[in-house]
């Protein structure tokens, strides 16, 4: 596991907290496959996606923030 973030330094909230959790929650469905509905592995599944998308786009936005914006074409 990760060192715990230094005092002063932005604490990540998908990699330092308990969100960080919903990435494992297909591997949950999938342990309890044979005893829950289709379904619920399913939800499953659409909660781990979920959490990746947002991870995604949240390290995404905070690494273009250093970058000036792009010159429009003419």
């Amino acid at each position: 596991m990760s060192e715990p973030p230094s005092r002063g330094a932005e604490r990540d909230l998908f990699r330092d907290t308990w969100v960080r959790y919903l990435g494992y929650a297909n591997e949950v469905g999938e342990a309890f496959r044979s005893l829950v509905p289709a379904a619920v592995v399913w939800l499953s599944y659409g909660v781990a996606s979920s959490y990746v998308l947002a991870d995604a786009i949240d390290k995404g936005k905070k690494a273009g923030k250093g970058f000036p914006p792009l010159p429009l074409l003419d």
